[in-house]
Parts: structure tokens; C-alpha cells; sequence
């Protein structure tokens, strides 16, 4: 998907691109929060441990396409994509079923990290994310990132309204949440996302930090479609 007078081109990763994928991910974790979450790991284990569980959220392609260096990334859930099984499953296997994804994701975390607080605010924000949307189809946005040389290119502006003009068409909203204190807030909020939700984690210094972490919800409404 190229951009007149831009070198820059929005591709769909493959599996092979996991590991480029987690590289610029771990490098763009830096706040103090992710610290205190993942400790001062550095940013080629946390890519080695995170390489894995992203190429298995990859689809294979028949396409052959060659891609010089992945400098920006955004991790979506689409609408058609979530599971069906929900449907058929009883509360109380939802439950287990969920406590078993849980226990795993935890024991894949890598060693050294902050297993409490990764936990309290992964379960935190699912809540967050189920009160907020009350069961409503959505785009999710899970991450977005640009390598640090090449910030304030526009390229998160273009990764996010990739996701627009689909869930237009489908009459979806688009859901993401991220730290109040988040610099990427105000484009967040000039590309008609709004603040419906927060989750704070009280009293960090059970897990060795200092004060109180918030995360806000924000949604962009579908837009309705000319003609």
C-alpha cells in the first residue's frame, strides 16, 4: 500500500517478519512503567522472548515479497477474527479455559520480569476492554510501534487509519487503550478517537515502584459511508 512521494509501504507481515516485528517492539518499550513490568531487560532478549507467540498470531502467504527493513509495526484483532467458541462454551469453561491461557501467558513471561504487576494489568485491562465495548464488533488495536530513528515520519498516523476505512464499511468501532500519559495521546484524539473508560493499578509500590499507573480506553466511532 504505497503513498505518493513516501518510501514507505504498508505491507501485511508473514511469519518470517516475527522477528523484525518483536525488534521493533522491544526497542520501543522504554517507558518507566514497561521497566517495572519487564525489569531492564535488554531489547534482544525481550524480542527473543516475544518472537514466538508473534509468529504464531501470523498468517502464512503465497505471495513472495521482499522487504528491505520493517521500521514501524501495528498489531490488530479484526472483527471476523475473534473466536466463535465463546458462543458454545459454558460460563464456567470460559473461566477455566481463560485461567489455563493465563497461567501460560505467565509462564512464558521472561525471567526477571514483574509476574504480579504484568498480570494485575493484563487482567485489568481486559476488564477495562469488556466494559468499555459491552460485546460491540471492533477493530483492536494490541500494539503499534516506530523504531526511534524514524519517529514523527507519519507513519503511526498511517498504520492506525489503515484500519479506517474498514471498519467504515463494516460499521465497527476501532478500541485501543494506552497510558494517560502517553505522548501518542493527542494523535490518538486528532484522528477522532475518544476517552470512554480507565483502569489505574493503586499503590505501585507493591511491586516495587512508586504511585499509581493509569490506562485509558479509547474508541473511534464508525463513520458513516457517502452514497
Amino acid at each position: 500500500m504505497p503513498t505518493p512521494n513516501s518510501p514507505y509501504t504498508l505491507h501485511l507481515a508473514t511469519p518470517p517478519s516475527a522477528p523484525a516485528i518483536a525488534a521493533v517492539l522491544a526497542q520501543s518499550w522504554t517507558s518507566p512503567f514497561t521497566h517495572l513490568q519487564f525489569g531492564r531487560i535488554d531489547a534482544l532478549s525481550l524480542a527473543a522472548a516475544m518472537t514466538p507467540r508473534i509468529e504464531s498470531k501470523l498468517e502464512t502467504s503465497t505471495t513472495s515479497r521482499t522487504v528491505s527493513k520493517i521500521v514501524a509495526v501495528a498489531q490488530w484483532t479484526l472483527p471476523a477474527r475473534e473466536p466463535a467458541r465463546d458462543d458454545q462454551e459454558t460460563p464456567e469453561e470460559r473461566e477455566e479455559r481463560q485461567r489455563l491461557e493465563d497461567e501460560m501467558y505467565r509462564n512464558s513471561l521472561p525471567e526477571g520480569s514483574n509476574k504480579d504487576l504484568v498480570m494485575e494489568f493484563t487482567l485489568g485491562l481486559r476488564e477495562l476492554r469488556a466494559e468499555t465495548l459491552k460485546g460491540r464488533p471492533h477493530y483492536l488495536l494490541e500494539n503499534i510501534a516506530t523504531l526511534p530513528g524514524f519517529r514523527g515520519k507519519g507513519l503511526a498516523s498511517r498504520l492506525l487509519e489503515w484500519a479506517f476505512p474498514l471498519a467504515d464499511e463494516e460499521g465497527v468501532l476501532v478500541y485501543l487503550d494506552t497510558a494517560e500519559d502517553n505522548p501518542a495521546m493527542r494523535l490518538y484524539k486528532r484522528l477522532g478517537f475518544e476517552e470512554r473508560g480507565r483502569h489505574s493499578i493503586e499503590n505501585l509500590e507493591r511491586f516495587w515502584g512508586k504511585g499509581v499507573h493509569t490506562h485509558v480506553a479509547l474508541v473511534r466511532e464508525p463513520k458513516r459511508m457517502s452514497g
